[in-house]
């Protein structure tokens, strides 16, 4: 009997009946709706802060800055669609990674994304409490909550537990809050950018902001592209949700799609208003805006004062409802960001790379209470240990906030492009659009393009090194490795494999027969055999290491004077874009930033396409 059976008797002396112990599984009660109210609740809230950091790098380039950084939101958002469908469980791009790739990659990415989602919830709840200032003139305790950083601090702890309390009590309450507020908030903002359209935009304004590779300079902007990515990083919470979807396969690519349209809308339109209320000027020498500067920590704030041109009144309401509306939506993306810690560490306890007992469900919940719990006290944490740096808290949060994302956007991007051809036959609800013939499957070319301009970004914001974001993820980085190798030792697993057995399909969702036993299957160089193949007894055969495997796989494709040629123009190509990186012609600045993500991506995808043209 396996460990997870028991014996027990039967209703006749001497029979004897087993027992399978089944994992408890979430319930599946979200829809469509629920997805994209908590999705939209950590994408849309983002903007309440990412606005001013972005303009401060951007200045009058801060529109085009959130279009480019939303064209490649919209490529990875259609890549979670297809992953999510196809392998509807919690842990989003860690899910991906473990499936395609192992356990160790599997979680390094879960782990950068435990550390994006305590970001998430740290300044969400921090600015979630700062924007109930607008109400200081009418409640004073309101105005002790933005003059008195002690009791700011404690009405954020405080903010944090309330959440931790609904999402222990059970995901349909706290989906039912997301849902209500994100669909008030929703309405609010699209009210805001019309009436900002009508009565505050002037195009001449917003023309007269731009200064071509002056201000801002290009290696300001190409940070400003990496630094407004931080506004649609939440788009990980529908795939971290999927668990518990009714239908994986319809609702998480509607959700999705409602997600981009949504998110889009109000990025395009918001930043060109803001630009017209508060325009790019020289002060001291220098090009700034307002926007970055004096309503930095709350630029949406500042827009409606710009009301104020056409009438005192509307500018007074407009005013007093941003501040219920930054908080309702700031409300849903510190919710939106304990569900989505708690779904990761889940699923990365029940995949045995956390203590079992982070995968605990509550006996009468049946949630995560002890993920819930722990990570909304880290949380809670730091965001006292982020007051230290009240100055640079913005800045600081905003660029760990990006860097964890995109880490986490490109390993998507890769792993859903390895699963076309390591799992042809996975059942995929939904495809992306513009896919190449390659071999046994097709590459999308959206998870191409999109994991390349993600690493260009990376490895910008990398050397950019913003308040010394950089160190703060490295050393996170630093701790998961160690963490998970004293885990594994522990548990006396092997650290490293070079291929997973992908985990069994979800039969409840797919509508498929049950499997034959054996169930277990085995990899050759990425394949699944067969089960009666399988059922044979294990041979101890060495196993060749797996760049050793791509490497022969490449030579054999292409032979050695074919084979040599490609080598030769991939390094010639690859020296050349880090020299010009590295020269003065470099227009973004000398110094390494841009070239090394497009090479190190670039030269992923090349030897897992290879791979996988040829696996056996």
């Amino acid at each position: 009997m396996s460990p997870e059976s028991v014996a027990r008797r039967g209703r006749r002396p001497g029979d004897l009946r087993v027992v399978v112990r089944r994992p408890t599984k979430l319930p599946r009660t979200l829809g469509a709706p629920a997805l994209f109210a908590a999705s939209y609740g950590n994408v849309g809230s983002s903007i309440y802060y990412a606005l001013g950091v972005t303009a401060a790098f951007a200045l009058g380039l801060t529109p085009l800055a959130l279009l480019l950084a939303g064209g490649i939101f919209v490529t990875t958002a259609l890549n979670y669609a297809e992953g999510t469908a196809a392998i509807p469980h919690a842990g989003g791009s860690s899910s991906f990674a473990r499936r395609a790739f192992n356990d160790p990659i599997g979680f390094l990415v879960g782990w950068v994304q435990l550390l994006n989602y305590m970001a998430t919830v740290s300044i969400s709840s921090y600015f979630a409490i700062s924007y109930l200032g607008v109400f200081g003139k009418y409640v004073p305790l309101f105005n002790e909550l933005k003059t008195n950083e002690t009791l700011h601090v404690g009405a954020t702890v405080v903010m944090i537990a309330l959440l931790i309390v609904i999402n222990i009590v059970g995901i349909q309450e706290s989906s039912a809050l997301n849902l209500a507020l994100a669909l008030t908030d929703l309405v609010t903002q699209f009210a805001l950018v019309i009436l900002g359209i009508f009565f505050l935009l002037n195009i001449g304004v917003v023309l007269s902001n731009i200064h071509w590779g002056v201000a801002p300079n290009w290696g300001n902007f190409l940070a400003s592209i990496s630094i407004a990515m931080v506004t649609y990083t939440g788009i990980e919470t529908i795939s971290n949700l999927s668990e518990e979807a009714k239908n994986p396969g319809r609702s998480v690519p509607r959700a999705t799609y409602a997600v981009i349209v949504a998110v889009l809308f109000v990025a395009a339109f918001l930043p060109t208003i803001g630009l017209s209320v508060f325009p790019v000027h020289l002060d001291h020498g220098m090009y700034i805006t307002d926007l970055a500067t004096q309503y930095k920590a709350d630029p949406v704030a500042g827009i409606v004062l710009g009301f104020n041109r056409v009438s005192a009144t509307l500018a007074f309401w407009a005013g007093i409802w941003v501040g219920i509306l930054a908080f309702t939506i700031l409300l849903i993306a510190t919710n939106a960001g304990l569900i989505g810690i708690s779904r990761l560490s889940y699923s990365l306890a029940g995949a045995e790379m956390l203590p079992r007992r982070f995968a605990t469900l509550h006996p009468k919940f049946k949630t995560p209470y002890v993920s819930i719990i722990v990570f909304g006290i880290l949380s809670a944490m730091l965001v006292a240990a982020g007051l230290l740096i009240h100055a640079k808290v913005i800045d600081l949060m905003s660029a760990v906030y990006s860097l964890a994302a995109t880490f986490a956007f490109c390993s998507a991007h890769l792993s859903v492009m390895r699963l076309r051809f390591v799992e042809p036959d996975l059942y995929r609800p939904y495809r992306m659009p513009i896919n190449i013939k390659f071999g046994r499957d097709s590459i999308p070319v959206l998870s191409l393009v999109g994991a390349l301009a993600i690493g260009i970004v990376f490895t910008q914001l990398m050397f950019q090194n913003i308040s010394n974001s950089t160190w703060i993820y490295l050393g996170w980085l630093v701790l998961g490795v160690a963490s998970f190798v004293a885990y594994r030792t522990y548990k006396k697993e092997p650290l490293w494999e070079p291929l997973e057995v992908p985990p069994p399909p979800d039969r409840e969702v797919e509508h498929l027969p049950p499997e034959p036993l054996p169930q277990t299957a085995r990899f050759k160089h990425g394949r699944r055999l067969a089960a009666h193949a399988a059922s044979a007894p294990p041979r101890h055969v060495r196993h060749r290491r797996t760049w050793r495997v791509g490497w022969d796989l490449y030579w054999r494709r292409h032979g050695n004077v074919r084979g040599g040629l490609i080598v030769l123009v991939f390094a010639a190509v690859s020296g050349f874009a880090v020299g010009v990186d590295l020269s003065s012609y470099d227009p973004f600045g000398p110094g390494l930033g841009w070239s090394p993500g497009i090479v190190v991506v670039a030269l992923i995808a090349a030897y897992l396409l290879n791979r996988s043209h040829l696996e056996q």
